[in-house]
């Protein structure tokens, strides 16, 4: 037989624009049978990562998150004297490793060096 607790809890938040949903308006969840606003736990783990003491803890151990590692991979490449084709295709590999990459839009563009979803990245 298996056993867990689970805990709805109501916390109290001074006003600030703290969670929005896509036309701006606050979030909100019925609780108690009142309206009340919601903030998800992608925008608390947000607020925390921002935070001064989580800085101050991890000091030089925080990452990045982005989807434009084949782009500073390109430049890196280019610095080095790689070739532009070698270096974008290089660069274009590389980053396929961490998602799928974005389609090209334009024959100029190096949008296809990025990828579709966030990938976190040690500094």
């Amino acid at each position: 037989m298996s056993r867990f607790i689970q805990l709805h809890l109501l916390t109290s938040y001074p006003p600030s624009n703290l969670n929005r949903d896509d036309l701006g308006r606050p979030k909100t969840a019925v609780m108690g049978g009142k309206t009340r606003l919601r903030i998800s736990s992608q925008s608390l783990k947000r607020a925390w990562r921002m935070s001064d003491v989580f800085e101050e803890a991890l000091g030089d151990h925080i990452g990045t998150r982005t989807k434009r590692m084949g782009l500073k991979i390109y430049e890196a490449f280019l610095e080095k004297k790689v070739p532009d084709k070698k270096a974008k295709d290089w660069a274009k590999q590389i980053a396929g490793q961490f998602g799928k990459c974005k389609k090209q839009t334009d024959s100029n563009s190096l949008e296809e060096l990025e990828i579709e979803q966030l990938a976190h990245f040690q500094s």
